[in-house]
């Protein structure tokens, strides 16, 4: 109930947050830029990265939706595993603790869906209720995160990546800061490293995976 409240109340009120303040800027293009910016009463600020590169849209979602390769892109994944996919994807993801904090995991609900402008928005929330908590992970309570594809007229694609997460249990300031400043470049820079891979460089519409709200996109 917690977790429910909390993403209602953050996907109703826009001014959630103070507006993004700039942590790290790429000096040239495809190199990544993070943001960050507070959240009233929470200790963990939301974080945003972007970047741009010389991918198609069918690559990058290759790689984001390529579940057995989390723990090689995303920062401090120990791994994931698809539990549903047919009429709803939910995907149980592991992340390794920082010391002193245990290691979390979560339960995804993901959707698909694209705007007019062709871009494509991969979105994951908490789902509760699907699988019982787990012996030595503490169960993230509520997490918000967004991955927005857009295409741009030469050809390469613009990587928006921006997560509010309530990480449950007490995580010390600086760890939680930490968190906030190297999730989306390690992030970021990990969907870069995987879009020069062979299984990756050179995908088609046919090597996506069968998922709820796929078939509709125009890529």
């Amino acid at each position: 109930m917690r977790a429910v409240v909390l993403m209602l109340w953050m996907l109703a009120m826009p001014a959630w947050a103070a507006e993004w303040e700039l942590n790290r800027e790429g000096t040239e293009r495809g190199e990544v830029t993070t943001y960050v910016r507070e959240v009233s009463d929470s200790p963990v600020k939301a974080f945003k990265g972007i970047v741009e590169v010389p991918a198609s849209m069918t690559s990058v979602l290759a790689v984001l939706t390529a579940v057995d390769t989390f723990p090689e892109w995303i920062f401090q994944c120990q791994g994931g595993e698809r539990i549903s996919a047919r009429e709803e994807e939910r995907i149980h993801v592991r992340f390794n603790g920082i010391w002193p904090v245990s290691d979390r995991d979560v339960v995804l609900a993901n959707t698909l869906s694209q705007q007019g402008n062709g871009m494509v928005t991969l979105q994951s929330v908490n789902a509760e209720g699907v699988m019982d908590k787990q012996k030595g992970y503490v169960r993230i309570p509520a997490l918000d995160n967004q991955f927005r594809l857009t295409p741009l007229d030469d050809g390469w694609v613009r990587v928006e990546f921006e997560t509010f997460v309530d990480p449950g249990g007490s995580v010390p300031v600086w760890l939680a800061n930490l968190v906030a400043t190297q999730a989306p470049l390690k992030t970021l820079e990990g969907i870069k490293e995987q879009l020069a891979k062979p299984r990756f460089s050179n995908v088609s519409r046919a090597d996506l995976p069968d998922l709820p709200g796929m078939d509709a996109l125009k890529l």
